[in-house]
């Protein structure tokens, strides 16, 4: 590899390495920095560089968090430590982020042909945690200032090793903040002035954005508490000078506590144009000229004034902008921003306020705006209702079906100007169904000339009760259905493939009735070969199933776009098929020569490409029917192709894994199913569900006392073979098991408890089939065993002796791990550690799964297993054990 650093593609590869694959990036590293390391040109040893620092950035948590409420809890038990700061500032640090250009960049610009900057070669940018929730910290109630110093102090180191980054990946201050994930507030927004304005306008901004919004609230916390130790972090910003330290110190400025009159002034006159004016980059600055203009002397308000009167310079738009609409731009930003002094109740000079209200008139919006009318907004979601068009209430027959048809091939002309979606509007009103289906029936030929209004009408017509007038007589679902069969048989081939979307929807949609009526047969055969030539013209996109081979690099765990079986016609009429299919208790050979699901099965199963993959993907979620109903075809035709081990046999294996197969099926396929639950080629979700297959299986046969479907030995070498997220999974499916059985078997006579399942299938499989291996006792295996004990009931010290062998220390964040945390019937769960023997089994478990490093995670209710412990058994806290997760609790 050393000899390809100067490839695009092995950048890519370097990109898509994920945190765990640590060897590749060890191997890099060292090709990196060793002695003898290769000496690259630029771009490509930026690049390479930027690679091997973000690697060194732990991985920031963009998902929500529970982190925040562990922090929580360690502040409210006084904890005002260095690490707590640390935890804090972890959660919102800005981190560089590096990624793989987007495809899509290249259609706007051209590509060059030999990288010269690192941008041509990967993106980068910044990237950080959520915005802490202030109510979840509970920052109001930190009352210690020298703890809120420490923070603020942390958070400004963040903060300027987040822009140190920015600059060394591109960003200066003339540029937007985008690069750095946006800015647009750098103070919480907790109450709008905008009714419309429900959302915090950083909301789903990661990078800068979370440590800069957090640094000004700990330190206007501290403004409430101590004037002067604020003013320390205030004044330290009016000096550093970067766009984002500028407007924190505007944002603190409002509070004149910490900005006088005069300083505030003097801020204001010498502001460049940029400054002064752009609202997306500095609305903090509008926001203080406007709160604050009563305080500024009569000199520097009238200079501020006329400023304001002059307008933004004209160089703030294109030089090939039209000059008229230019002027009067440049007017409006003049009269808002007197406006906006107005609103806040600053007092004008005479001349700017007369100047201001001969102009205003030019622009209704601003006769009422607000003072942060113009600024950044966050995400609005508005209801558009439905707007049907009435006239075509107005007609009827073929008069309407041409207006519909003429609307519905129409494009959108504006945004409220789409008669396409009116005249769908009008379709989906409750009882309209019905008049469309007559307007059909009065054409003659089952409305062959109006294939938008048969795809439209496909979607729009539901067997499913809606709304309707109260003088609706009762619908007669299976005489609409034959009404609307009768008139499908009508219509023409061109016409069926036009509106195949919407007819094969309504077929779907009405499947129940469809087989039933003595026309479903024919119309179904009649619409199956235009439905399959519809889906496997479907453009197959990046991460569909490809029917001829599907490879999949190693590292790929994430579980791959599925093969779209709901969605495409062919897929909607299978599922009419499989609707069709009887129960086996009612009609034990249900494909019997010539009956109606023979033809159609006969039918679907005769379709190659994507449509055939469809409909056996479909069909074989339903594996156990058809092997009971026709064992030899259904192994011809289903198993043999799942056997085969080419690309379009992953996809039937995904439909596999939707389902928990019995035994019978696994005696089948499970030889095969545990190769593919290795097989890398399959997503990782895939894999799990595999395993989980015939984990159950393997515990099943434990406890029914039989032989198992699949030889035990070849679990547990499956077992020892898949990479540890799905041998986790494994684990998990033991507590799945004795849980979820034990609450199934109660209303048997007899039935076991949990315990017994425990003893009869859980134990022998940990004992005879789990891998032994302390090699594969890991942190993701141990925290899935936690709780077996807790589901094992009164089995719990014996599940603990069970899998101890198996427990590492694990990220256990509290006692909902270990099945220990709330109340079960009235009962706290941790009760069920009554007895001297289950406490010591208890403090076993912790012991083994509680880290004694620091930074290690401490489950945050860690006191009340070891009151628990202490109250059924007091000698035990003596014990070395119990000594040390005491002290860890109270850490």
């Amino acid at each position: 590899m050393n000899k390809r650093l100067s490839e695009p593609g092995t950048i890519d590869w370097a990109l898509k390495l994920k945190s765990t694959q640590r060897i590749e990036r060890i191997a890099v590293s060292d090709l990196l920095n060793s002695p003898g390391a290769r000496v690259l040109d630029n771009p490509w040893a930026t690049a390479w560089r930027l690679i091997e620092e973000s690697w060194c950035c732990r991985p920031s948590e963009e998902e929500p968090t529970t982190a925040i409420y562990g922090i929580q809890k360690r502040l409210r038990a006084g904890d005002r430590s260095g690490a707590i700061v640390s935890a804090i500032v972890e959660l919102v640090a800005p981190r560089l982020k590096v990624e793989p250009i987007d495809s899509g960049r290249w259609q706007f610009i051209k590509k060059p042909r030999r990288p010269k900057t690192f941008n041509d070669l990967l993106t980068a940018g910044l990237t950080s945690g959520n915005l802490i929730d202030l109510n979840v910290l509970e920052l109001a109630n930190l009352m210690e200032v020298p703890f809120l110093d420490a923070l603020a102090n942390a958070l400004e180191a963040a903060v300027d090793h987040g822009l140190d980054i920015a600059r060394r990946t591109g960003w200066n201050e003339k540029r937007s903040l985008f690069h750095m994930g946006s800015l647009d507030r750098v103070y919480y927004i907790q109450d709008s002035s905008r009714a419309d304005q429900a959302r915090e306008p950083d909301a789903f901004h990661h990078g800068i954005a979370p440590s800069v919004k957090l640094l000004y609230a700990v330190v206007a916390r501290m403004a409430e508490l101590d004037n002067r130790a604020a003013s320390r972090h205030v004044q330290s910003w009016r000096l550093v000078g970067s766009s984002v330290h500028v407007r924190l110190w505007a944002a603190t400025a409002r509070n004149s506590q910490l900005a006088a009159a005069d300083e505030m002034g003097a801020f204001l006159v010498g502001l460049d144009d940029r400054q002064f004016w752009d609202l997306q980059v500095y609305p903090e600055i509008a926001e203080l000229r406007a709160l604050r203009f009563g305080d500024l002397s009569p000199e520097t308000r009238n200079a501020i004034a006329q400023r304001l009167r002059k307008g933004p310079p004209r160089d703030h738009w294109p030089k090939k902008a039209d000059a008229t609409k230019v002027k009067n731009a440049r007017l409006y930003s003049a009269v808002r921003e007197l406006k906006r002094i107005h609103a806040a109740g600053g007092h004008l000079p005479q001349d700017a306020r007369k100047w201001m209200e001969a102009n205003i008139a030019q622009f209704a919006n601003l006769a009422t705006m607000a003072i942060d009318d113009g600024f950044p907004e966050g995400v609005t979601v508005y209801f558009v209702p439905a707007h049907p068009d009435a006239r075509y209430d107005t007609l009827d027959g073929v008069r309407r079906l041409r207006a519909l048809e003429t609307a519905l091939s129409t494009s959108r002309g504006g945004w409220d100007d789409d008669p396409a979606e009116r005249a769908n509007d009008w379709l989906q009103v409750p009882g309209n169904s019905a008049l469309i289906l007559n307007d059909f029936k009065s054409t003659g030929d089952g409305g062959d000339d109006f294939p938008h209004v048969w795809n439209r009408f496909g979607w729009a017509s539901s067997p499913t009760r809606q709304p309707e007038p109260a003088e609706t007589p009762q619908r007669d679902l299976q005489i609409e259905a034959d009404r609307v069969l009768i008139l499908l048989a009508m219509l023409s081939e061109k016409t069926i493939s036009n509106a195949i979307e919407g007819i094969s929807a309504w077929l779907d949609a009405w499947r129940k009735q469809v087989v039933v009526s003595p026309s479903g047969l024919a119309v179904w055969q009649r619409v199956w070969p235009i439905a399959a030539e519809a889906t496997d013209a479907i453009r197959q996109e990046e991460n569909d199933a490809n029917l001829s081979v599907s490879v999949r690099a190693s590292e790929e765990d994430r579980e791959p776009m599925d093969l779209d079986t709901l969605n495409t016609p062919a897929g909607k009429l299978v599922g009419v098929f499989l609707s069709a299919c009887p129960l086996l208790t009612k009609e034990p050979t249900p494909f019997a020569a010539e009956s109606a699901v023979r033809q159609m099965r006969d039918t679907v199963i005769r379709a190659t490409g994507r449509s055939g993959l469809i409909a056996r993907h479909r069909m074989i979620e339903y594996l156990p029917y058809f092997l009971h109903a026709d064992r030899d075809w259904t192994q011809e035709h289903l198993i043999a192709p799942l056997l085969r081990g080419d690309g379009a046999s992953l996809a039937l294996w995904r439909a596999i894994a939707r389902s928990t197969h019995s035994a019978d099926v696994l005696k089948i396929i499970g030889g095969v199913m545990t190769e593919r639950a290795t097989d890398s080629r399959l997503g990782r979700e895939t894999r799990q569900r595999l395993v989980f297959s015939l984990v159950v299986e393997s515990m099943h046969a434990f406890r029914e006392n039989r032989e198992p479907a699949v030889p035990n030995p070849r679990i547990q070498q499956m077992l020892r073979t898949i990479d540890d997220e799905v041998r986790a999974a494994a684990a998990n499916a033991i507590q799945q098991f004795v849980a979820e059985l034990s609450k199934k078997l109660p209303a048997e006579e007899n039935a076991p408890s949990a315990a017994d399942l425990f003893r009869s299938a859980a134990v022998p499989f940990l004992r005879d089939v789990w891998p032994q291996e302390r090699s594969l006792a890991t942190p993701g295996v141990s925290g899935a065993l936690t709780d077996l004990p807790a589901t094992s009931g009164e089995a719990f010290a014996e599940a603990v002796e069970s899998i101890h062998r198996f427990l590492v220390p694990f990220n256990c964040w509290s006692m909902i791990d270990y099945g220990l945390y709330g109340d079960d019937g009235g009962k706290k769960k941790l009760t069920v550690i009554n007895d001297e023997a289950k406490a010591q089994a208890l403090l076993r478990l912790l012991n083994l799964t509680v880290g004694s490093s620091e930074g290690d995670v401490i489950p945050y209710d860690l006191t009340d297993a070891l009151d628990q412990i202490q109250s059924v058994a007091p000698a035990l806290v003596e014990h070395p054990a119990f000594r040390r997760l005491s002290t860890a609790a109270r850490r």
